[in-house]
């Protein structure tokens, strides 16, 4: 067995028990924060896509074929605001192209109901209710994990120990012996097994920090969805 010849600083530790901790740090950061990481991201492509392909608002769930100029909006208002009888016209969203179709929001009690209208001819499309599609389930999912409070503050815990994770990451990565910054940079390629997973961790690692303290630290704000 060696001794450890390492440096005694004046509070009794050595750089590298330091170095060992912040590798335990970082470990068990990761444990825990990997699996949030991986839904906020499944989630958010889900987000992304289905605002893409359907919008936020189910407004390209519809499509119309433009003819001449579109009817004045309070005819489609009276159009919306039929299919649902009692109702209350609370919002109107504004074609984005010219063949989405105008979107309403009629709230009638509690149920809100989001109505399609032709804008060129003031026909009703069709209905749906708000907030009830994939992208509304994603963004719950998103911010509280369906256990609302509970679920956002365990997000904002697994945001914080991915802050640490990052910082405690960026200190292992850092050159030591001699190695150069800009070489540590660039993944070792010509590394095999275990070496080269570790140089393409600790590479994609420190590039990825910046951004990734970003998005962590923005989780970290409360969520008024």
């Amino acid at each position: 067995m060696t001794a450890d010849t390492s440096p005694i600083r004046a509070d009794g530790t050595s750089p590298r028990s330091f170095y060992v901790a912040a590798w335990r740090w970082h470990f068990y950061a990761g444990l825990y924060v990997a699996p949030f990481l991986i839904m906020l991201a499944v989630t958010g492509l889900i987000m992304l896509w289905s605002s893409v392909l359907v919008g936020r608002d189910g407004e390209k769930i519809f499509a119309v074929t433009p003819s001449g100029q579109a009817v004045p909006v309070s005819v489609q208002a009276d159009a919306a605001a039929a299919t649902v009888p009692g109702g209350t016209l609370v919002q109107y969203i504004v074609p984005r192209t010219g063949e989405q179709p105008a979107v309403f929001r009629i709230n009638a009690g509690d149920t809100s109901t989001m109505v399609a209208v032709d804008p060129y001819s003031g026909v009703a499309l069709g209905s749906w209710d708000r907030r009830d599609a994939l992208y509304d389930l994603a963004n719950v999912i998103h911010g509280t994990l369906l256990i609302e409070t509970v679920g956002d503050r365990l997000i904002e815990v697994a945001a914080g120990f991915g802050v640490v994770l990052i910082v405690t990451g960026v200190f292992l990565w850092w050159p030591r012996d001699g190695r150069g910054l800009a070489r540590s940079l660039v993944p070792n390629l010509s590394g095999r097994g275990r070496q080269l997973w570790k140089s393409l961790h600790q590479t994609i690692g420190v590039w990825a920090a910046i951004v990734l303290v970003i998005f962590l630290v923005s989780g970290l704000s409360p969520n008024n969805s």
